[in-house]
């Protein structure tokens, strides 16, 4: 493989925390929708792709922490994620990213800490962080996983071009929190919609999307 896949931590191996009490979400209102939404669901299975260092506005840390949940953290910053290596987390951690179009692109990230985006290769000057972003399906298929109870997606900018290349149809994902303060809100409802997607909640930069019940 091309990129680094690292399998998760035995769960007897303690978190390495700055602030072991908290919650981490960065907002009130992902702190209580997290909690109402799973708050009786134990033993799930999250992606979190910009899961920044793995604790600081971490929408997952919770779930991992307190409801035996495991997952795949994506995070293209090197810097943040050898942070995010040492914070001991219990799921798979990629330095990656997810690729806007169905196959692996080169890519290169500009700028530093919560708010680096992520640009394609020939738009990059000599200062990003060059990378391989790989298809999200690639991913959950070496770990062998299809179905995603928790999909958090907050890439910056490029979130509904991810959501454009994920195969529909082969993943089964029940819930997703889509960050949508980049301009590109109403595509992302619009194409979530066409998914047959209900729009749940609004909340302070995400979106909120479930999967109709069959």
């Amino acid at each position: 493989k091309n990129y680094v896949l690292i399998p998760p931590l035995p769960s007897d191996i303690p978190y390495n925390l700055t602030k072991p009490q908290s919650h981490f979400s960065q907002f009130p209102d992902q702190i209580a929708f997290l909690q109402s939404t799973f708050e009786n669901f134990r033993g799930g299975f999250f992606i979190e792709a910009g899961a920044y260092d793995g604790e600081m506005f971490s929408n997952t840390l919770w779930l991992e922490r307190e409801r035996n949940w495991t997952g795949l953290l994506v995070e293209p910053d090197a810097k943040n994620f050898d942070s995010l290596k040492g914070k001991k987390r219990k799921s798979w951690l990629s330095h990656s990213c997810l690729s806007p179009i169905p196959y692996p692109q080169q890519m290169s990230l500009k700028g530093e800490g919560a708010g680096a985006e992520m640009t394609s290769k020939n738009q990059t000057d000599q200062n990003g962080q060059e990378l391989i972003c790989f298809p999200l399906e690639s991913f959950l298929s070496v770990i062998g996983q299809s179905k995603i109870d928790f999909f958090s997606l907050d890439i910056e900018g490029m979130d509904y071009e991810v959501l454009t290349s994920i195969p529909w149809d082969i993943l089964d994902i029940q819930i997703m929190m889509v960050e949508s303060n980049k301009g590109t809100r109403e595509q992302i409802l619009k194409f979530m919609a066409e998914k047959n997607y209900r729009h749940a909640k609004k909340l302070n930069i995400d979106d909120v999307f479930e999967k109709p019940r069959t």
